[in-house]
């Protein structure tokens, strides 16, 4: 997959963004600067959301998303959208195919209604908020094929990721859940279990059907179903397990902190400048509305009355706009006049000159016949003829024309504003709660992290109990092959085997790719993690369970490089490193695009990471900078060579938008 164009209107920031991101196999980056607050995150998630689609919840939530200026400027989103499209390839059957995935959203009747069109190959998929389930759920479908294809929604976070966030993620648990995570989905091997599984289901159903003995057929039945029931409770055991891990890891330096005696005081404190924050927000607004009410009393004519006028009259004119629409469509195949009387003088002159030589036909009576038969043809009926264009233009200009009543938006304003001004006496209450409490600790965190802990613990154990129920009652269920009549079937012999088949394949694979991904984690890291760089002897991944598979890395001089005493810069080392080791051994070829791409790193780090993993990452890398990370000074220079395309984001205050330029502050690359 590679990503060819971002377009988005309307979007946070961006009142129109239109880059093109096409990349060359020897130039495989696009550089994007920009200082904090100019919109790289936005941009970021402009991709990920024309891929994956936005979750608007209210129409207030359209408000946020949309952009303030255009806003400001239009009164109000009126009928304008909010769009997001991109434009990407992918491989199809060895081949590579063109798609536009758009997307678009709009508030229509105080709701919010979403829009959906992907073209590939001459053909539109379209869907949305007016479609019919049936045509919905097809049209869906094949829209969210094309993108799990290309890169599935799940898998996405290893590719389009926050590099400032990746240092969190190698925590002993973490890193071991997502390496799991890969080889099972990036590298496809879920597949093989669920092959697995349904094998085992078709072979269960088989062997009930060949006992003769109704009482067996009922006894292996319950225990096959017993099974399944355990087997679904190990699943579900299995999610709670990882968010318990989760929470672990994301509340483990607090809970340091707070065991080591640190005084809650600091965090209260923050939580009262917050309510404090609240309740000058809510003044703030009441006084932002006073004004407005004002504004509109003023400017009420053109605010209201107009906007009222068009809304009367719309439901009529939208008839007379759909009426003119079937008689133009109606008419679009029609020929005109000239090419009647061109295409009869053409095809009459081949008749004659090859049936009917030295004979001459009426050509003006053909041509005359020619127009009336096309008139008589078209049925359409222009009930509204007497309407001129211009005047057809006129009506569609004073309906459609954006134009928003501010008193909606003051009325919603008013009513959001009622409750905020109604919890001001609450949240007075709580700062004052919360100021009696700051001369003790919050051992809460303390607490709840425990109790989490020893649910992780009951939790390993529920999951290697029923583990041991299912394994026992696969023995019970054994037994019944010695009641299953030997009679020759090749469809039953076949599933006999396949359960073992997709199980022992599954096994080789994981073990070739295991040892693929420590031999590549240790070239790479000994190249890249500066504080380790060349001494790295090996690198382990364990070989036990699957389920329960680890990862440990070695001094040449054999002792453990663990990873909690790496420090925040050379955790994220590992663990672009072992992104980019994921990213070249899995099943899926997507760009990687990499906001606040230096993160944590230390000058020597960045020199090397400018230098050994951006250049061959992926066949297309979006990097996201600030020029403190990527420099100008120097750092340009050293990966220009690699560069596709850079653009600049700059942030236009006036406006409340952002524009982009084709460098990368000022700097462009060069041809080489």
């Amino acid at each position: 997959m590679k990503i060819k164009r971002i377009y988005a209107e309307n979007y946070k920031t961006y009142r129109k963004l239109d880059l093109n991101l096409e990349v060359t196999s020897d130039r495989p980056i696009i550089l994007i600067g920009g200082g904090n607050g100019c919109g790289k995150t936005t941009l970021f998630d402009a991709i990920y959301h024309a891929l994956y689609g936005l979750e608007i919840k209210s129409v207030k939530h359209f408000e946020e998303l949309f952009n303030a200026g255009v806003m400001v400027e239009n009164k109000g989103f009126g009928n304008s959208q909010i769009v997001l499209q991109i434009d990407f390839t992918g491989m199809v059957l060895a081949k590579e195919e063109q798609y536009r995935l758009k997307r678009a959203y709009m508030v229509l009747n105080d709701r919010v209604v979403e829009s959906v069109t992907l073209s590939m190959g001459g053909n539109n998929f379209v869907y949305g908020s007016g479609s019919s389930q049936s045509d919905r759920a097809q049209n869906e479908e094949v829209v969210n094929k094309i993108i799990t294809a290309n890169l599935p929604a799940e898998l996405s976070n290893y590719f389009l990721f926050d590099a400032m966030k990746t240092s969190e993620l190698v925590k002993e648990e973490q890193i071991n859940k997502l390496i799991m995570n890969n080889i099972n989905s990036v590298m496809g091997f879920s597949k093989y279990s669920q092959m697995r599984k349904a094998a085992d289901t078709l072979l269960s159903e088989k062997k009930a059907e060949r006992m003769e003995n109704e009482n067996q057929r009922k006894e292996y039945g319950k225990l096959v179903a017993e099974k399944q029931k355990l087997e679904e409770e190990v699943e579900k055991l299995n999610d709670d397990y990882a968010k318990a891990l989760d929470y672990a890891n994301e509340h483990k330096e607090q809970y340091d902190q707070l065991k080591e005696g640190r005084n809650a005081d600091d965090v209260t404190r923050d939580k009262i400048r917050k309510v404090e924050q609240t309740i000058q927000a809510t003044l703030k607004a009441e006084a932002e509305y006073l004004q407005n009410v004002d504004t509109m009393a003023k400017d009420i004519e053109t605010q209201v009355i107009i906007p009222k006028l068009a809304s009367i009259i719309s439901t009529e004119v939208e008839v007379i706009l759909h009426a003119k629409e079937e008689v133009a469509n109606a008419r679009i195949n029609l020929l005109t006049d000239q090419q009647i009387e061109l295409f009869t003088h053409n095809l009459v002159k081949v008749i004659e000159d090859r049936y009917m030589p030295g004979k001459r036909l009426d050509v003006p009576s053909l041509i005359e016949e020619m127009k009336l038969w096309q008139e008589k043809e078209n049925t359409v009926e222009d009930r509204f003829a007497f309407f001129t264009p211009a005047q057809v233009s006129l009506l569609k200009d004073t309906v459609r024309t954006a134009m928003s009543n501010p008193f909606i938006l003051l009325d919603e304003q008013r009513e959001m504003l009622n409750q905020d001004i109604h919890d001001m006496p609450k949240q007075r209450e709580l700062i004052k709660e919360y100021q009696h409490s700051l001369n003790g600790n919050d051992y809460t965190i303390i607490q709840l992290y425990e109790n989490n802990a020893k649910q992780i613990s009951e939790l390993k154990d529920a999951i290697e109990t029923k583990k041991a129920s299912i394994k026992e009652l696969e023995g019970k269920i054994s037994k019944f092959d010695y009641e299953i009549p030997q009679i020759p079937d090749p469809q039953y012999d076949l599933l006999c085997k396949l359960p073992d088949f997709f199980k022992q394949l599954s096994t080789k694979l994981l073990r070739a790719k295991k040892a693929s991904i420590e031999r590549m984690m240790r070239d790479q890291l000994n190249q890249n993690l500066v504080v380790y760089a060349g001494v790295i002897g090996r690198v382990e991944l364990s070989t036990g369970n699957s389920d329960e598979i680890s990862f440990k890395m070695y001094h040449k001089d054999g002792n453990e490089i663990f990873l909690s005493q790496l420090n925040a810069g050379a955790k994220q080392t590992v663990m672009q490193v072992l992104l980019k080791v994921l990213y070249n051994l899995g099943d899926y070829e997507p760009p990687v695009m990499i906001d606040t791409v230096m993160g944590v790193l230390d000058k020597e780090s960045r020199e090397v990471i400018l230098e050994h993993y951006f250049p061959d990452l992926a066949h297309q890398t979006i990097l996201l900078s600030t020029d403190t990370e990527i420099t100008t000074e120097h750092d340009f220079d050293r990966l220009q060579a690699y560069v596709a395309k850079t653009y600049t984001l700059h942030r236009d205050k006036q406006n409340q938008c952002t524009t982009i330029t084709e460098d990368y502050f000022g700097l462009q690359t060069k041809e080489i």
